[in-house]
């Protein structure tokens, strides 16, 4: 081989603020709960990130290369290696954009603050946010066994919690809207306790002396299940009219 050729094909391999997707999001919704990844294998991909353990057993928060487990009893634990995830979203976090906040602000005031930051309506987003929460709202669901009902069935099922003058991070992602069904678009967040014994899906907030990291992710690497489960599912069918009759030509 001519040796110009095979050093042309060389590419140094990129980790950081990559958005790695284990799942589909419309699968979890629709009830694919099976864990069918394993903590280790994931933490490959991620040393930050959120999802679904394996039967909806809880939340998932991975910060600073560990992976936390917020149940419905609302305990938090560091789940092992062993254990499996259903669905899940991790990045290698690398900030490029840092900006402090000192009043204390509710949720809608703070995602629209960060959007009017945002230089790309269209680019994915990691987002750590630290700080001192007057009040918190989060959720967890409990584990659930088969036959898997869909999500939205069981949302009675849920169990929420509510915290008030607690520190902690807010752990997530701001995705763009054409990710809708594979992913989650818009603001999706994770809640961990400074002393990691508090956590769940973030449903709403206020905080205060608020320290925001952002990393732009470059590029999503997507991954699925293998499960006979995953391959017997139904997606919904999109239908685009202009897309249709570009590909059919009239």
């Amino acid at each position: 081989m001519n040796p110009k050729i095979k050093n042309r094909n060389r590419r140094p391999v990129q980790t950081e603020n990559i958005l790695y997707n284990y799942g589909i999001i419309e699968a979890l919704v629709g009830g694919l709960y099976e864990g069918t990844l394993s903590i280790e294998k994931l933490l490959l991909k991620g040393n930050f990130g959120i999802g679904a353990p394996g039967m909806l057993d809880g939340e998932l928060t991975i910060m600073d290369g560990i992976a936390y487990q917020t149940k419905s009893t609302g305990e938090t634990t560091i789940l092992s290696d062993q254990q499996t995830i259903a669905f899940s979203s991790v990045s290698f976090f690398t900030p490029e954009i840092s900006f402090h906040i000192s009043n204390n602000t509710e949720q809608s005031v703070l995602f629209e603050t960060i959007i009017n930051r945002l230089a790309n309506n269209n680019a994915m987003y990691a987002l750590k946010i630290t700080g001192k929460f007057s009040y918190i709202k989060t959720r967890a669901f409990p584990l659930i066994e088969e036959p898997f009902p869909v999500l939205s069935s069981i949302l009675d099922r849920q169990q929420l919690f509510e915290y008030t003058s607690v520190s902690g991070a807010l752990i997530g992602y701001l995705l763009p809207e054409y990710l809708n069904g594979i992913n989650a678009g818009g603001f999706h967040f994770h809640f961990l306790s400074e002393d990691k014994v508090r956590g769940g899906h973030v449903l709403d907030f206020t905080a205060g002396d608020l320290t925001i990291e952002i990393a732009e992710l470059k590029s999503l690497e997507l991954e699925v299940s293998n499960s006979r489960s995953f391959k017997d599912f139904q997606f919904r069918k999109r239908y685009d009219e202009n897309l249709h009759r570009v590909e059919r030509g009239y």
